[in-house]
C-alpha cells in the first residue's frame, strides 16, 4: 500500500509545477499574495507551544484553550507542510476591517488544568499562531547601552507571566504562594493586523501580524449565560490597570480578544523582513 508520505510527493510536485507557470514565476505555492475585502474572514491558525527553557514543544490544544466545534489540521500549502509541526484551526472569528471586542469562551478549569497552565507559564512557554502564512510576533522595546530605545520582535506571545514574590504578596496572596510567585495567564489577546493597499490590486493585503497579550480577571453582571458571547462584562475596555487572571487553582477563566487594524506602507514582498532579525 502507498504510504501517506509517498502519496504526498506527487501532490507537492504537482503544486510546484503549477507554481512555475509564468504568472507566478517567483512564488511558491500558497505564498502568492491574497487580497481581502472588508468583512472577509481572516483565519487564525494555531501552531504550537515552545520554550527555550525546556526545548520541548507541545501542540496548542494540549492545553485547555477554547476550541472550535471541530479541531482540524489546516496546513494547506508547501511552507506549512514543510514546517513539520501540527497547524490547526481556531475559534477566533476575525473579519477584515472589523475591530469588535469578543468573548472567545468561558472555561471552568479543574485543578489539574490550572496546574498545567501554571506549569507551562513557569516554564516560559510561548504560543505560536499563523495568519495568512505570517507567524504571530510580539513587539518589544529594548534600551541599548547608548540609551537609544529600539523596537524588536519575538515570535509568538508569552503564555503568561509569574508575578515576583513581592508583587504577589501585595496582591493579597497567601504567604506560601507569595514565596514562589503566582502564575498569571494571558487570557485576552489583541491582534494588531497591518494591511497594505495599492492601486495595482483591489482589497487589502496582510503585511503584519502582531499579538499584544494581557491578563485580565474578567467580571460580569448576573449569572453566566450558556452562550459565553452573551456575557455582559464589567471589565471592558480591557487594560493593564485591571486585576490579572491567576491560574494557581481551579476556577473560571474567560478568554477574550479584540482586533486593531493598521494601514502600513510595507509592501507584501517585504512583509517577512522583520522575522529575519528576530531571535528564534
Amino acid at each position: 500500500a502507498m504510504t501517506p508520505h509517498h502519496r504526498r510527493v506527487p501532490l507537492l510536485l504537482g503544486a510546484l509545477s503549477l507554481a512555475v507557470q509564468p504568472t507566478a514565476a517567483f512564488y511558491l505555492p500558497g505564498v502568492a499574495p491574497k487580497e481581502f475585502e472588508d468583512g472577509d474572514p481572516v483565519q487564525v491558525k494555531v501552531n504550537k507551544l515552545t520554550s527555550t527553557k525546556t526545548q520541548l514543544p507541545y501542540d496548542y490544544y494540549s492545553l485547555p484553550f477554547c476550541r472550535p466545534a471541530e479541531v482540524m489540521n489546516v496546513a494547506e500549502n508547501l511552507g506549512e507542510v514543510m514546517h513539520g509541526s501540527v497547524i490547526q484551526n481556531s475559534p477566533y472569528d476575525i473579519r477584515m476591517g472589523e475591530s469588535k471586542f469578543k468573548v472567545l469562551c468561558r472555561k471552568m478549569l479543574s485543578d489539574s488544568e490550572a496546574e498545567l497552565f501554571a506549569k507551562r507559564i513557569t516554564d516560559e512557554y510561548r504560543v505560536h499562531f499563523i495568519m495568512d502564512n505570517l507567524p504571530a510576533a510580539t513587539k518589544m522595546y529594548r534600551e541599548m547601552a547608548d540609551g537609544k530605545v529600539v523596537t524588536m520582535y519575538d515570535r509568538g506571545y508569552a503564555l503568561g507571566f509569574v508575578a515576583p514574590p513581592a508583587a504577589a504578596a501585595g496582591a493579597g496572596a497567601g504567604a506560601k504562594e507569595a514565596a514562589k510567585g503566582v502564575p498569571y495567564l494571558h487570557n485576552h489577546l489583541r491582534f494588531v493586523i497591518k494591511f497594505h493597499k495599492d492601486e495595482s490590486f483591489t482589497g487589502a493585503r496582510i503585511v503584519g501580524f502582531e499579538v499584544e497579550p494581557l491578563s485580565v480577571k474578567h467580571a460580569y453582571k448576573g449569572a453566566a449565560p450558556e452562550d459565553a458571547s452573551q456575557l455582559v462584562l464589567t471589565t471592558q475596555p480591557v487594560g493593564p490597570d485591571l486585576p490579572p487572571q491567576a491560574v494557581s487553582q481551579a476556577g473560571e477563566v474567560i478568554f477574550s480578544y479584540d482586533t486593531k487594524w493598521e494601514h502600513s506602507e510595507i509592501r507584501w514582498a517585504s512583509r517577512w523582513d522583520l522575522y529575519l532579525y528576530m531571535g528564534d
